[in-house]
């Protein structure tokens, strides 16, 4: 599905995966138009991609040439090891920020409040996805 973000921006792509199977299939990469593979389990956590392990493709200071490429995430079945393509292919549809712009969160996102609980030495990724122009500072 296409995605609209502001310049400067972090893109956040989803897999949609039909909700029958989301309990055994898992995202493994995303695949660039160009033939470029993003390994879910591969990157350095300030490259300009990162797939978490949730599956969502973040894609960190978004330009102009991002609009051009496309995206499809490449999913694998636990029990049968089966791999797949997605049928369709995701854009960036980006815009230009004309003046400031409080950070805002797109309508699809929730705010919660929740403890975590996760083994030690394992990973967590808290997300914030808001946009705004100036492009938002986290801590």
């Amino acid at each position: 599905m296409d995605e609209s973000v502001l310049k400067g921006n972090t893109a956040i792509l989803k897999c949609h995966i039909p909700s029958f199977v989301s309990d055994y299939v898992f995202v493994i990469s995303w695949l660039q138009d160009d033939g470029h593979e993003i390994l879910a389990d591969g990157g350095p956590y300030d490259s300009k991609y990162l797939v978490l392990p949730s599956g969502e493709l973040h894609i960190r200071d978004v330009g102009p040439e991002d609009g051009y490429k496309s995206y499809q995430c490449r999913t694998k079945h636990r029990l049968t090891g089966e791999t797949r393509l997605s049928a369709t292919k995701g854009r960036l549809v980006i815009t230009e920020p004309v003046g400031s712009r409080a950070p805002t969160f797109s309508t699809e996102s929730q705010i919660i409040s929740m403890k975590l609980k996760y083994p030690l030495g394992g990973n967590v990724a808290l997300i914030c996805p808001a946009q705004g122009f100036p492009t938002p500072k986290f801590r």
